[in-house]
């Protein structure tokens, strides 16, 4: 299956994995779930861009966010067609994408979330709980926001 990190009909290994356990996390059936809950479904039939792929690829930016639009797409649309589920020949212009994202809006994907978002630990992972509470983790974000009466009494 693997000869030098390309997988045999096209696309990179770390490419399949990263998708695939993002296919995994997030189901088609979910996809297609928040896509008609949220009244965005294609417009036409036979589009270049669908619903459900638009969502995924909006998730993929996430996971390959060191990358621009075009590459991408091209490791989504390799790896699509790879599994036998895109049968388009090039993959799309990053005009295309944009155009794509825009009728699609945040909706589905802020749907998509809200259904398969869960805490990770459950209740017998080992170190997630101190007591009765459930140990959180924040990215480290931090704000600097002026020193007044107000934003004192607020924290």
């Amino acid at each position: 299956m693997e000869q030098g990190g390309v997988v045999a009909g096209g696309g990179v290994l770390t490419d399949w994995v990263s998708l695939g356990v993002l296919a995994s996390s997030v189901p088609r059936d979910v996809v297609d779930d928040a896509i008609v809950v949220t009244g965005k479904g294609a417009r036409r039939a036979g589009g270049k861009l669908p619903p459900h792929v638009m969502v995924y690829f909006v998730m993929a930016l996430a996971l390959f966010a060191d990358d621009d639009y075009a590459e991408v797409a091209a490791r989504l649309a390799g790896t699509l067609r790879g599994w036998q589920c895109w049968d388009q020949e090039r993959d799309p212009t990053p005009g295309a994408i944009t155009q794509a994202r825009q009728r699609l809006g945040p909706e589905p994907v802020a749907e998509v979330f809200r259904q398969v978002a869960v805490p990770v630990a459950g209740l017998d992972t080992i170190g997630a709980f101190l007591g009765p509470w459930r140990l959180m983790s924040v990215d480290g974000t931090e704000l600097d926001v002026p020193d007044t009466p107000a934003n004192r009494i607020a924290s």
